[in-house]
């Protein structure tokens, strides 16, 4: 399927909306992260936490998968999740660059991992200190997917400016 500028306009202004999304959930993140620093122990606090970056890593997810189904289409149904972001650090030749680097993929993994467990505890207790553990990453993945955003963004421009409408 032959992309057209406004098509990559239109993923440009997408992944803008993602990047802004991502300074709110950022913000949240850090409130809750900020309660149980100041002492907080609550199950609630944590869960409130765990949460947060719940949903930090599905607006990360929901952007690749804007990129994927842009360039490429078909993901498997089955373990889709793990598949979408293995695609991410792939440069595909004459289809897409790369959105992350192997270092920001490896956070985003870490992430993702969390959020599947997250998702399906239930009744299981919440791990806090592999929660803690985990936090300290969250913004260095924060930074990394804003990073990503700006500097795909760029080569998207590039790359609109070379198509003829």
């Amino acid at each position: 399927m032959k992309r057209t500028q406004a098509d990559i306009g239109r993923l440009i202004a997408e992944l803008g909306v993602d990047r802004s999304q991502m300074e709110d959930l950022a913000e949240l993140n850090a409130r809750a992260a900020e309660r149980i620093r100041a002492g907080s122990v609550d199950l609630l606090d944590y869960s409130a936490l765990g949460y947060t970056i719940h949903n930090i890593y599905g607006l990360i997810e929901n952007a690749c998968f804007r990129i994927v189904k842009f360039f490429e289409n078909g993901l498997s149904p089955d373990a889709w999740h793990k598949e979408l972001l293995d695609r991410m650090p792939l440069a595909i030749p004459g289809i897409r660059p790369a959105f992350f680097t192997r270092e920001e993929y490896l956070v985003m993994d870490e992430l993702r991992g969390f959020r599947h467990v997250f998702r399906n505890l239930y009744s299981r207790p919440l791990d806090m200190a592999r929660l803690d553990a985990l936090q300290e990453k969250v913004p260095l993945a924060v930074k990394m997917f804003e990073d990503s955003v700006a500097r795909y963004s760029k080569i998207l421009e590039r790359l609109g400016e070379s198509i003829e409408d």
